[in-house]
């Protein structure tokens, strides 16, 4: 049964989320707010119209009550009837019984935002000379609160929209100056795991603590370009060894090997020819005999460096052996014959040689020469047929001179 990995999200989504609800609540509190704060200033003002209405209406039946006179209560509530905003006006006596009462004609737009502002009636008590002749209570209804209500609540959303949009602003501002910065670390780490880019520095984020997380990988990425630095030093000797003599610094027998490879697969493709030198010491051995290893060392090393002397830049020389190296010659020159690069090589070398303890060594060499596609066509067939022709040139004993 194969397990699901688990759902995972990036920085910016969660602080999306984050800052999402967070505007969330903040709106909602703010709705809230408003919406209390608007409902109780509407019922302030409602209460104190009513309550103005009870006092205008107490003053307008006073006569009427004194003289216990329906129709002239009700002429004295007139001007409360065109009013709008009252449903209800009754006129009581000093025994609590009604006088008159007015309904009006109009029904209620929204009962129950008559419920929640007017629950009860509003009184006011009539007086004469000090003594309480009478009371009138007045009904209101929704008709006079539904405009403000509606404008209460368009102001309210409007109020609710321009927090959103400015909380969602602030927010993607936030997210924007926070992961921005993350996202040049996180490219900076992306691009030293993937590609080796040591040399990729973290630039200044303007945010102290990623500032000091920036220095930090900064100074960790200094330390690995030292380190990758170094390895590739060590690597380069390492491979520079791998394929070099250690005492002549010239190349070695793989090295020759690849180098041979590759110039006959190049003469092969281009139809050229090339010539393989095979040289060896006639009297190295008497030079260590004679001399000790130390004379024998700078005979060698004089002998690699006259050889390279005679080489052009396109050309290549290995040492193979003890006392053994080999030549290409690569482009092979049709006006200059192979024996002629063989006796210029074989004069260069016997010219006398400095040793270390003093006095002078003289050095003959025999030289054996192959040439592509004339002696072979492979790296078998040529060395085999320079390796022959050198034996054949020491046997001979035209080397020396």
């Amino acid at each position: 049964m194969s397990v699901r990995p688990p759902v995972r999200t990036t920085l910016q989504k969660l602080l999306s989320r984050f800052h999402f609800g967070i505007t969330l609540f903040a709106v909602a509190l703010s709705g809230m707010t408003i919406l209390l704060a608007g409902v109780t200033t509407l019922r302030g003002y409602a209460d104190r119209n009513m309550e103005l209405a009870a006092r205008l209406g107490a003053y307008g039946v006073e006569p009427a009550l004194v003289f216990n006179d329906a129709q002239a209560a009700r002429e004295g509530l007139a001007p409360l009837t065109r009013i709008p905003g009252i449903a209800r006006l009754r006129v009581l006596d000093d025994r609590n019984r009604p006088l008159t009462e007015w309904n009006s004609p109009t029904g209620d737009p929204a009962p129950l935002l008559t419920r929640f502002f007017f629950p009860k009636p509003f009184a006011a008590t009539v007086q004469r000379n000090g003594s309480v002749i009478g009371r009138i209570e007045v009904w209101g209804d929704s008709s006079t609160l539904i405009h403000y209500v509606r404008l209460g609540v368009l102001a309210g959303l409007g109020c609710l929209l321009v927090t959103a949009l400015g909380t969602i602003v602030l927010a993607r501002r936030f997210e924007y100056e926070l992961v921005k910065p993350l996202n040049e670390i996180a490219t900076v780490a992306h691009d030293v795991r993937l590609h080796r880019r040591f040399d990729k520095r973290v630039q200044s984020l303007g945010i102290v603590e990623l500032d000091r997380l920036g220095g930090d990988i900064n100074a960790l990425l200094d330390e690995l370009q030292g380190w990758q630095g170094t390895m590739e030093t060590e690597n380069a000797l390492l491979a520079h060894r791998a394929s070099h003599d250690m005492l002549t610094a010239m190349p070695n027998r793989a090295a020759f090997d690849e180098q041979l490879a590759q110039r006959i697969e190049n003469a092969k493709r281009r139809g050229e020819r090339f010539a393989v030198l095979f040289i060896d010491a006639d009297n190295f051995k008497a030079a260590n005999d004679n001399h000790g290893h130390r004379a024998g060392d700078a005979v060698l090393v004089a002998l690699s460096a006259r050889i390279k002397e005679t080489l052009r830049k396109g050309d290549f020389a290995a040492r193979v052996g003890g006392d053994e190296f080999i030549v290409i010659i690569d482009p092979l020159d049709p006006q200059i014959a192979p024996d002629m690069l063989a006796a210029r090589i074989q004069t260069s070398a016997s010219h006398p040689i400095p040793l270390p303890g003093g006095g002078e060594y003289r050095l003959t060499i025999s030289v054996g020469i192959a040439v592509y596609p004339d002696h072979g066509t492979d790296a078998t067939a040529l060395l085999t047929a320079a390796d022959a022709a050198m034996y054949a040139d020491k046997l001979a004993g035209r080397s020396k001179i």
